[in-house]
Order: C-alpha cells, then sequence, then structure tokens
C-alpha cells in the first residue's frame, strides 16, 4: 500500500521550476490542485528523501503531512464490575505505548525517524514489553542519519519518546593548490562506513585499521602509470574509549518540557518561535504565530541508582561537545560509579563512530 505525504506549498511558488525539479528526481506527483494561497500535492514517503533535495534547491516553505491515519481501537463497554473498569483496564492499558513522539524541529525528520521506527516494529498499539533494547534503536538511527549525534529514549506513561541531538555544523576549509595526499588513519578502529569525493579506497569495510594506515590513496593506477589525482573525503570507523567521569551530588538542570502557543503582532523577520506556524498569506505581515519552549530549572541529586536515567543523558551531552565534530556515540557500557565526598564519580566504556581520516602529503618519489 502506498503511504502519501502530503506538501503545502505557498501559491507564489514558481510551479514550472517546482514540477520540473521533481519530474528530474523521478518524484511521481498526485491529487495535484491549488486553492487562493496554496499548491497542494501528494508523494509517495520513499521520495521524501529526494524531496527534500528540491526542497532545499528551491529554498521552498512547506507544510508536510502523513495521510495515511492510523485508526484507533475502540474498546467496547459492557457491563463489567467497578473494580476490574476503574483498575483491571488501566493497568492493562499501561502495557501498551499508545504515542511515540518525535523531538525534532524538522517535519521531514519527524516523517523519516517515524518511518525507521516501524521498519524496526516499533509503533503505536505495541506492547511496551517488545520495544527493542535502546542501544539496538540508537545505532539504527545514528547509521542512518550522519546529521545526529546522540539519540535520548524516554518512556513517560504509554507515551514512548525519541529525542535525537543535532551534531555541531561542520566548517571546513578549502585548500587550494595544496599538495596531493592520500588519508591515512588518525587513531586504530574498524571501518564502517566512506563518504569520499576524490580518491581509491585502499581498504574495506569491517576491516580493523591502525594508526597510521593509508586508507584512501590519492593516485590512479592504469597499467604501470600512476596518475595522482589527490584524496578527500571521509572515513568512519567504530572504536572504544573509556573515561572517567565527576559530577556533584547536586546538579541543576533546565528542562524544556512544555510549549505555549503565542500569537501576536509581527516584530520583524527574526525567527524567535522554537515552531513557527504558517499563517494565510493575507494577514501574514501583520501577525505572526508559534509554539515557544517553556524551561524551567530542576535540582536534582545524584545516587548511585539514578545512572541510568539522570547521569547517562547529562554525561554524554557533555561528551558530544567534547569530541571532534561529526562524532556518533552508538553505545556506552557503565563500568564503575561510586559516591565519595559529595561526588558522584565513575568509568564508562564509550563505542565511538568517528571520521578517522587525516590527509597525509604523498611522497615526491611516489607521484611519478
Amino acid at each position: 500500500m502506498r503511504r502519501l505525504i502530503k506538501i503545502q506549498a505557498p501559491i507564489t511558488t514558481d510551479q514550472f521550476t517546482l514540477y520540473k525539479s521533481l519530474k528530474e528526481q523521478n518524484i511521481e506527483v498526485y491529487q495535484l490542485h491549488t486553492n487562493e494561497n496554496h499548491v497542494n500535492f501528494s508523494i509517495q514517503a520513499k521520495d521524501l528523501k529526494a524531496f527534500r533535495k528540491v526542497r532545499k534547491k528551491l529554498k521552498l516553505s512547506i507544510n508536510l503531512e502523513n495521510e495515511l491515519k492510523e485508526s484507533t481501537i475502540s474498546i467496547y463497554s459492557a457491563s463489567v464490575i467497578g473494580v476490574f473498569f476503574f483498575l483491571i483496564i488501566p493497568v492493562l492499558l499501561a502495557q501498551f505505548i499508545w504515542s511515540i513522539q518525535i523531538d525534532s524541529d524538522s517535519p521531514e525528520s519527524n516523517i523519516l525517524l517515524t518511518e525507521q521506527l516501524k521498519e524496526m516494529g516499533i509503533k503505536t498499539r505495541m506492547i511496551a514489553s517488545k520495544l527493542p533494547e535502546e542501544q539496538e534503536i540508537r545505532q539504527n538511527i545514528l547509521l542512518e542519519h550522519k546529521e545526529y549525534s546522540w539519540v535520548h529514549f524516554s518512556k513517560s506513561g504509554s507515551t514512548f519518546t525519541v529525542s535525537p541531538m543535532l551534531a555541531p555544523p561542520q566548517t571546513e576549509k578549502e585548500l587550494k593548490d595544496a599538495p596531493a595526499v592520500n588519508l591515512i588513519a588518525k587513531r586504530s578502529g574498524v571501518i564502517t562506513d566512506f563518504t569520499l569525493t576524490k580518491g581509491v579506497r585502499a581498504v574495506e569495510k569491517n576491516i580493523a585499521v591502525k594508526k597510521g594506515d593509508v586508507l584512501v590513496n590519492g593516485f590512479v593506477t592504469q597499467g604501470n602509470k600512476r596518475i595522482i589525482t589527490s584524496a578527500e573525503g571521509k572515513v568512519y570507523a567504530n572504536y572504544w574509549i573509556e573515561l572517567s567521569f565527576e559530577l556533584p551530588t547536586q546538579v541543576a538542570v533546565i528542562n524544556p518540557n512544555s510549549t505555549e502557543l503565542i500569537i501576536q503582532k509581527k516584530v520583524g523577520d527574526k525567527q524567535m518561535f522554537w515552531k513557527e506556524i504558517q499563517l494565510p498569506a493575507f494577514i501574514q505581515k501583520y501577525v505572526q504565530a508559534g509554539y515557544v519552549q517553556k524551561k524551567h530549572q530542576i535540582t536534582y541529586s545524584l545516587t548511585e541508582e539514578s545512572i541510568e536515567h539522570l547521569i547517562r543523558p547529562l554525561l554524554f551531552q557533555k561528551i558530544i561537545k567534547e569530541l571532534p565534530t561529526g562524532t556518533q556515540l552508538l553505545e556506552d557500557k557503565v563500568l564503575q560509579v561510586s559516591i565519595q565526598d559529595d561526588k558522584v564519580k565513575g568509568k564508562i566504556l564509550l563505542l565511538i563512530n568517528e571520521n578517522i581520516a587525516i590527509p597525509h602529503v604523498i611522497p615526491q618519489g611516489d607521484e611519478a
């Protein structure tokens, strides 16, 4: 069965260029119609990634909506004993996941993550005990979405929340007239992925490499002749690191766990909302609306038992900021936790996925 995504774009969109771009990406369009303010059409969910390229290229301001609504379970009431209705039924219902929330600012990411969770068998009305291990879910998401550095999960009642953390933006300097280079390993690890723009692989995936090993050759061999091309790109690898941590037993956390709708007179083009609401074109010049996050400070008393729900998320946020840009935390193992002198101390083992490739100038004798 086709899963369709409804697209709503402003009527001011250059429709000829839009349809031409969709055709170039082999994106089929369904249910096309226009009204006074919008161009409306639908695409298949499998084409969403290709549509993101079109949206980015044309700088479209759009709304997305999943058209396939899942039915809700209706419980037919009967004459039952009051204690069964008020006690047993809620207990039974609490064994299921009735709501899955994705805490992401991007509507495309929300839909893609929802689809990925469904492929893993994670969906509404599933038995909570059937949820895969968090580590398994996290690794699947991080391997598919390189833009995330960590994914946090929480379960409150019958709601399962997925909170992906974006990796810091990468800033790369373009080197002009630089000497030709190979890419070598800056540390030991097991190769997981390549993202290359130039060069020839010197190793394959799932191969263990050591610091200094050549990962990508900056030359092409044709017969007995070598043609120097240089190497560019990233080579990702997994490796384990052991870290010690020390935190005070009293920790203050800013918790942005609620939102508030604000409608006000337009004060400029500056984005002030966590999520902005697209208003009709005829009032956008005068009024703006959106949701803002309400934050409040909570103080926690850390214990050895609170490592799972409190210490780990705090620790990982700190680690991500200190590791190189684009690094992902795939797995963790707590080795030791203790409380000494009003501080929580411990050691943790982390499985890291990182771009380990660094340039290494090809010796002039090899350029022959």
